[in-house]
């Protein structure tokens, strides 16, 4: 079956298995409802990639090999006919982002790479035990078992192997 990806960063996943679960947030946009964003591209959703400042203080664009060595790159799976998942729009629609600004992220992502027809959202958190895990090795994901992730997410909650 086909997935969609939650993609972030190495650096959350110490946040992320402590909540035990995957959570929507409306970060930098206050004035929206929290949504849980993931990528049907199977590769890496290009808006996923951080800025950061370089030595002059100016914003710069990562690139993915970048993000890879700086922060670590890690996906989280959900099956793509899941009833929670809404598309882009339907998306936008329900976290009340305003039209132009939806219009503009649509821009800036073709301008990444990205095509919005691949985004999709839900407000609802995912648990973790609901979702596959995998991470790049630099040259493939790899799945969560082959990391140790799993185990140190079985530590944190209690579960048992």
């Amino acid at each position: 079956m086909t997935q969609v990806w939650h993609y972030t960063t190495g650096i959350h996943l110490p946040r992320i298995a402590a909540s035990g679960m995957l959570l929507p947030s409306n970060a930098g946009a206050p004035d929206e409802l929290p949504m849980l964003w993931f990528s049907s591209n199977q590769a890496w959703e290009p808006t996923a990639t951080k800025m950061v400042r370089d030595a002059l203080g100016n914003l710069k664009n990562l690139t993915f090999e970048e993000q890879f060595k700086l922060m670590g790159c890690v996906r989280f799976g959900l099956d793509a006919d899941d009833g929670r998942l809404l598309d882009w729009r339907a998306a936008c629609k329900h976290a009340r982002t305003p039209r132009k600004l939806r219009e503009a992220m649509e821009r800036l992502g073709a301008r990444m790479g990205a095509f919005p027809g691949h985004w999709f959202a839900t407000p609802v958190y995912i648990p973790l035990i609901a979702v596959s895990y995998e991470v790049w090795d630099g040259n493939q994901w790899l799945p969560g078992s082959e990391t140790g992730f799993l185990e140190v997410l079985r530590e944190i909650t209690g579960e048992a192997k």
